[in-house]
């Protein structure tokens, strides 16, 4: 079997790949830079160039996936400041135009199956109700600009059933683990200038980067074709998690900030996961 992986250098492409080639799997990687992907891959990984936000893609796209079985899109372009002007336009454009085109390219190339990275984040605020894989993703203006590329994308997926492709959809937490977002809280834990949003009573999801990367590759020998996973860990109430965190590393509890708003709450379910796929997390969420 040979799998093309859009999106193999970034911090889920280098814990998915090696798995991958575990499974005895032949990889093509669709990189954006050739360079940076020879020096993260052994030779056994295919490594062609590819960047999908490239004004001519769309035209040189089909060919890069002749001969795959199967495509994986897992590229996101996530900002270092959410905060900058224009910060997730890239990211957007890999949730819309990229999705458009791999889904347009793999159907034409005579691809079978079509695995997508989702996010759990594009969950409504559910307080403390239980979030499994059949609630409806937000809606809402007020957060628009991140669910609805989600939403776009989800959609455009579930539509290539008619075009021949068997697809899954796995939506992971927010990542933890080396190279994640932890890496600047655990720093900012470190130096005094963490504060908890609200009173931190909120869920938050999370699922380590080895975690997913695993549930890829069970997705790949047990999901059926339009299948939907909410890949998390056991989620935890966003005080416990950072209190945890400044422990783990002697850092004090940061304060709370209770004129802040209270951010939205994701208490995802793993079951249909855990029990279609054979998966659990092993990873830790707080290190040790």
């Amino acid at each position: 079997m040979k799998i093309a992986v859009a999106g193999p250098t970034g911090v889920l492409g280098r814990a998915l790949i090696p798995l991958l080639l575990e499974e005895g799997v032949e990889v093509r990687a669709l990189a954006r830079s050739v360079e940076k992907a020879q020096r993260l891959f052994p030779q056994r990984v295919e490594i062609v160039e590819c960047d999908l936000l490239a004004p001519d893609i769309e035209k040189t796209l089909q060919p890069l996936l002749h001969g795959c079985e199967t495509v994986m899109h897992i590229a996101t372009a996530i900002p270092a400041d959410a905060s900058a002007p224009n910060a997730w336009v890239a990211n957007t454009r890999l949730r819309t135009d990229a999705v458009r085109m791999l889904l347009d390219a793999s159907a034409a190339a005579g691809v079978k199956r079509y695995f997508q990275q989702s996010i759990t984040m594009a969950y409504p605020d559910c307080g403390d109700e239980w979030i499994t894989e059949d609630m409806p993703l937000d809606t809402s203006s007020g957060r628009a600009s991140v669910t609805s590329p989600v939403a776009a994308m989800e959609t455009m997926v579930r539509e290539s059933s008619a075009r021949g492709l068997d697809w899954c959809i796995l939506r992971g937490g927010s990542f933890v683990g080396k190279d994640t977002f932890q890496d600047r809280l655990i720093e900012n834990l470190r130096a005094g200038k963490e504060t908890v949003p609200c009173n931190g009573d909120n869920y938050v999801s999370l699922i380590h980067v080895a975690d997913i990367a695993a549930a890829f590759v069970a997705a790949l020998k047990y999901a059926s074709a339009g299948s939907i996973f909410n890949i998390v860990d056991q989620p935890l109430r966003q005080r416990e998690y950072v209190d945890g965190l400044a422990a783990s590393i002697g850092a004090p509890k940061p304060p709370r900030d209770a004129d802040s708003g209270c951010p939205p709450s994701w208490r995802c379910n793993n079951q249909h996961a855990r029990s279609v796929l054979n998966w659990l997390p092993t990873h830790a969420i707080i290190p040790k």
